[in-house]
């Protein structure tokens, strides 16, 4: 079974109702197609204090996530992050 997984994606919104996770858009694109779609994952970082690094990140910023799979009664699947690697948002701007 797959349990470690890694993210590379934006930073997005909290989840409403579960103040420690956030969304991690990751964008796809659809084959023979250049249409792309966002997915949104939620994750959790492994420390659940309110100061936590995943909660500081701005939205928009890029994210690289090391972690794993975790379950959630409401949620379904999340990542739980145990690594956190962010970049500032200029860098996704094209020039």
């Amino acid at each position: 079974m797959i349990s470690t997984i890694t993210l590379l994606g934006q930073a997005s919104s909290a989840i409403a109702d579960h103040p420690m996770f956030r969304y991690i858009d990751i964008e796809s694109r659809e084959p023979f197609e250049e249409n792309s779609f966002f997915s949104k994952i939620p994750v959790m970082y492994w420390d659940r204090s309110t100061s936590n690094p995943l909660l500081s990140i701005p939205n928009g910023h890029f994210v690289v996530i090391f972690g794993r799979l975790e379950s959630h009664p409401e949620l379904g699947l999340y990542v739980l992050a145990e690594q956190i690697r962010h970049f500032s948002s200029n860098l996704l701007q094209k020039k």
